[in-house]
Order: C-alpha cells, then sequence, then structure tokens
C-alpha cells in the first residue's frame, strides 16, 4: 500500500447509488449469466450500523425469499443477541445471491458477484461489516488467506470496518469454532460500544 493511498485508508466512501439501482444491474446480468437459478437478495434496514454477509443462500431461504432461515440462521441470530445485537435491525446479504449448497461458488462465481457485492455494502455505508466465512471475506478484502488465517482481525473495506469469522453452518458441522467466534463476536460490540460514545 502506498503512503498516500495509506492515509486515507479509514476515509469512508459516500456511495451515490442506491440498493435498488446496485441489485436491478446485478439482477439483469446474473439472470442472464446463471439463468436457472433462484436468487435472493439483501435484506434489512439500507442505513443499518452493522451488515452481515453470509456465502450464499440455501434452499431454506427460498420460501421465505430473504437470507439467513433455518438453523444456521437461528444460529446466527444468537449470535448476533450475545452482543446485544438485534438480527431484524442488521443488514443482511450474501456474497453470491443466488441458491446453492456452497459447492457451487467457484472462482469464477465470486468473481462475477463481488464487485456487486462491493457496491451493495458502500451503498449501506454501515459502520461494521461482520463477513461469514471464505467468500464474502475474500470479496471484500480481497485477500487469498482462509477465513482461518484472517478472523478475528478488524480490517477495512473503503473506510468501513470488516470483522471476518466463521460462517453459522460451519459451527454447525464443527461447534468447537464456536468460542473463537464468541471471541469476534466481543471485538465487535466493544467497537460498537465505542463509537456509540463517540
Amino acid at each position: 500500500m502506498s503512503t498516500q493511498s495509506s492515509l486515507f485508508a479509514d476515509i469512508r466512501v459516500e456511495s451515490g447509488e442506491s440498493l435498488e439501482a446496485v441489485n436491478g444491474e446485478m439482477l439483469e446480468k446474473a439472470e442472464a449469466a446463471f439463468s436457472n437459478k433462484t436468487f435472493i437478495l439483501g435484506t434489512g434496514s439500507p442505513s443499518a450500523p452493522v451488515a452481515v454477509v453470509g456465502e450464499s443462500p440455501g434452499p431454506s431461504d427460498v420460501l421465505p425469499g430473504i437470507p439467513f432461515n433455518g438453523p444456521a440462521g437461528d444460529l446466527l441470530r444468537k449470535i448476533l443477541a450475545a452482543i446485544d445485537l438485534d438480527f431484524d435491525q442488521c443488514y443482511r446479504t450474501n456474497a453470491v445471491k443466488f441458491v446453492s449448497q456452497g459447492d457451487e461458488i467457484t472462482p469464477q462465481v465470486l468473481t462475477f458477484f463481488a464487485p456487486f457485492l462491493r457496491r451493495e455494502i458502500i451503498a449501506v455505508n454501515p459502520r461494521i461489516v461482520i463477513t461469514l466465512g471464505n467468500s464474502p471475506t475474500k470479496a471484500l478484502l480481497d485477500t487469498k488467506l482462509s477465513i482461518s488465517k484472517v478472523r478475528g482481525e478488524f480490517a477495512l473495506f473503503e473506510g468501513i470496518s470488516v470483522m471476518p469469522t466463521f460462517n453459522p453452518a460451519y459451527l454447525l458441522r464443527d461447534p468447537t469454532k464456536k468460542r473463537e467466534v464468541w471471541m469476534d463476536m466481543k471485538k465487535v460490540g466493544e467497537s460498537l460500544r465505542q463509537s456509540a460514545k463517540n
């Protein structure tokens, strides 16, 4: 990073775009590129202080038409509640917008969706983004490191704090990682408390 870019790394970028404009363009291009897929867009307040970004919608998201349903969504609600965050007050979205079981998220698919996710997050402009798993973390932070290498430490995306942590779906498969997620979430809670004082 150059000296000049590092000087301005903490300056938040104001978006001139609306979520509707970003999603409209994304859907038009995604439906042409992935014609057999079901798409689930982000939901929640477009001015939410916290955005939560998962990997991709799952089958349990199809009927309600919003992200984070089923057992993983239930666990996410509990994780957020543990630091006094209301699930419904957070903006919730996914790195990849079509319903998948995870194995369809190829590097090419992530490359397609990543620019739209970046624009979406800039449009919301939250104080903190919580990235759940590899795909959203790589999309926002442009890193090749795995989630296990980067979780638990704040990073910056366009001046917005990003906390990478494990995906709740992964925690359902490996509950031993819950302690690490709790440590990550405590940092998020402390950061929000500090920003509320300022």
